[in-house]
């Protein structure tokens, strides 16, 4: 004998009949036939208001559809379009409010959609960023003074609003930190006062390394020079530059910052040079007082030695060997040489750069012992190399 099928509909109307015996509750009826009290009084205010035929289940189909824009519209759009090729979803938009100013037009991505499925335009591809040329001489050093590292703290205000922007200098080998430095400006000269200071002091490191942003370096200058670092270059110092983004290549700085904000960001009273003195007196504990594990419980002072190179100021002219081509770079960055002019980089302004024909007869700019690029004859520019290495004269 077959199962009597029953529907969904007929299940409601006995549900809806038996709501009327008034020997049952109205929780017993909807245990019995598997829905919960919500349910049962929802089904019954349909049947309240409409009928049998208010318990007919309702379409899934949105009323509506965001998407949807009206045939008038499409064609009024299309026709702005046609008129004004060369404009985008939002002028396009503009022009059809002021045509139109009781009629509130699609939002921009749908006039986008619109506009590429009727060929009018096209989505834009994204250029692949090509990263600026950076100079890196990446080692690990063996000893002192191989390596300083550089960087701002990151600034923070005092309880008198003055800003606080502490320049940080420390040797990575030791983990000496040679300076914590209140600057007025993060500019060249006040940076570049800060390191004289310490020349004077503790003699030349081998290199400096230091993120990509100024005044250590210039993104928009050959290179990534600026005349911080074009100065460290006369002194014979290498440069060392982190990647964008890349934080952890100068871990011990940044863990050294740390413990700075840790322990002094937000919690010294009074003024800049009451800040300078707390910072100098951090200072002193961090290198002769505290054990640092990678250096085996022992203190940074405990492993630091002055630089055997010593710091004279740099010379007035820079000697190139014998048979350069020596032209001064103008205060416009620019050099003379054979009836043209070619720009080498503001940086270099002031300094002497010399010119080296080889036999094959491509020339070589140089910068005191720095192969900088070549001379393109043809474009009146320097080709400049993508890294600076120590060369010799050939």
């Amino acid at each position: 004998m077959p199962w009597k099928e029953t529907s969904v509909m007929d299940q409601k109307k006995k549900f809806i009949w038996e709501t009327f015996d008034k020997s049952k509750t109205f929780t017993e009826i909807c245990t019995k036939y598997g829905i919960t009290t919500k349910t049962g009084y929802k089904w019954k205010k349909k049947f309240e208001q409409g009928g049998w035929q208010g318990l007919e289940e309702e379409s899934r189909q949105p009323k509506s559809n965001a998407r949807s824009v009206p045939e008038e519209v499409i064609l009024e759009l299309i026709r702005l379009k046609h008129k004004k090729p060369t404009w985008g979803s939002f002028k396009i938009s503009k022009l059809y409010s002021k045509n139109h100013p009781h009629r509130k037009p699609p939002a921009l991505s749908t006039i986008d959609r619109l506009f590429e499925k009727a060929g009018l335009s096209r989505k834009r591809k994204r250029r692949r960023h090509v990263p600026s040329e950076r100079i890196q001489n990446r080692f690990k050093p063996t000893k002192p003074n191989d390596l300083w590292t550089v960087d701002f703290k990151g600034w923070w205000y005092t309880h008198n609003k003055e800003r606080v922007n502490p320049l940080t200098i420390r040797d990575e080998y030791s983990k000496m930190i040679l300076s914590i430095k209140v600057v007025e400006k993060g500019d060249i000269a006040s940076v570049r006062a800060e390191f004289e200071r310490l020349f004077k002091r503790f003699g030349l490191p081998l290199c400096i390394r230091s993120d990509n942003g100024p005044p250590f370096a210039g993104p928009t200058n050959a290179l990534g020079l600026t005349k911080l670092s074009v100065w460290w270059m006369t002194l014979g110092i290498l440069l060392d530059r982190i990647d964008p983004g890349c934080p952890y290549q100068n871990g011990g700085h940044e863990r050294m910052h740390l413990d700075m904000k840790n322990e002094l960001e937000g919690k010294i009273d009074g003024s800049l040079h009451e800040h300078q003195t707390v910072f100098d007196e951090w200072r002193e504990e961090f290198n002769t007082e505290r054990p640092h594990q990678a250096l085996k419980g022992k203190c940074p002072a405990d492993k630091y030695r002055k630089s055997e190179k010593k710091y004279f100021p740099e010379p007035e002219e820079i000697e190139y060997p014998r048979g350069f081509k020596v032209r001064r770079v103008n205060d416009r960055g620019c050099i003379n040489y054979r009836g043209r002019r070619y720009f080498v980089g503001n940086p270099f302004a002031g300094y002497t750069v010399g010119i080296n024909v080889k036999k094959d007869g491509s020339q070589d700019v140089w910068f005191t012992n720095y192969v900088i690029g070549k001379l393109d004859v043809e474009s009146c520019l320097i080709d400049f190399n993508l890294r600076l290495t120590m060369n010799k004269a050939s």
